[in-house]
This record gives C-alpha cells, structure tokens and sequence, in this order.
C-alpha cells in the first residue's frame, strides 16, 4: 500500500493543477465575455482528477479502517478528510452541469464558483489532515 500512498500524495499536484487552470481560465472567460474551446477539457480533467483522487483515497481509507479495527477514535482525521474531500468531489461535479448556462459571462461565473469552491475544500481537507507544510515541495 506504500506505493498507492505515493500515488496519492502525487496526484494532488495533479489535481490542484487543473483547478487552478478552470479558476483562471473562467476569470478571463468573465472578463473577456468569450467562452474558451480549452475549457470544457479543463473541467473533464479536473473531474477525472478528483474522482480518482477519491478513489485512490477512499481504499487508503478502507484498508487503515481495517488495520485499526474499525475505530473511529483512531482515524477520526482521515474520516474528516475523506468526508471534506466527499463535498468537494459534489462541486466538481457539478461543473458540466454549470458549463450549460447560455450566456458565457454566467457560465463563467458558476464554473468559477464552483471551482472556488472546491478548491478550497481539497486545500482545507489537506491542510487539516497534513498541515500546510504537506502543500510545500520543499
């Protein structure tokens, strides 16, 4: 399981990546009033990101769930990561739904709220589980 740990931790560059993109990529989607062709890549990425981020989380979860014997007590910070994590998997997917508004300048807007938002439930869920130095390369 150290490998999928590797992975894990790996990935969330990955992820903060592609919501970084969306989140610039809708300000100037706001401020331009032109929806980009790149865009709806950024959103499938940023929801096949997190959804395997998840996963991959969520079976880390599982399996110290069962080397700990199943209690609460002593994963109470994993189960509050996972259940952050969980919300923030909601709003990114909830992104194609937003990308549908007519209008680019109100697509935009909803896209970057719920990129915001998510964004700032994987940072709170890592810092929270980590410590803001886990986010630091070095």
């Amino acid at each position: 399981m150290g490998w999928l740990i590797e992975v894990h931790g790996a990935l969330r560059w990955l992820v903060a990546l592609a919501l970084l993109a969306l989140i610039i990529g809708t300000v100037a989607v706001i401020a331009t009033r032109r929806w980009q062709k790149w865009i709806p890549w950024a959103i499938r990425s940023a929801v096949l990101l997190v959804t395997i981020q998840f996963v991959l989380g969520l079976v880390l979860l599982i399996n110290d769930s069962i080397a700990a014997g199943w209690q609460m007590h002593a994963l109470r910070l994993q189960y509050e990561h996972a259940v952050t994590m969980l919300v923030a998997l909601g709003a990114v997917h909830l992104l194609p739904r937003a990308a549908r508004a007519a209008e680019p300048r109100v697509r935009g807007r909803r896209v970057l709220l719920l990129a915001l938002i998510a964004a700032l439930l994987v940072a709170v869920g890592v810092i929270r589980l980590r410590g803001a130095a886990y986010w630091l390369p070095f």
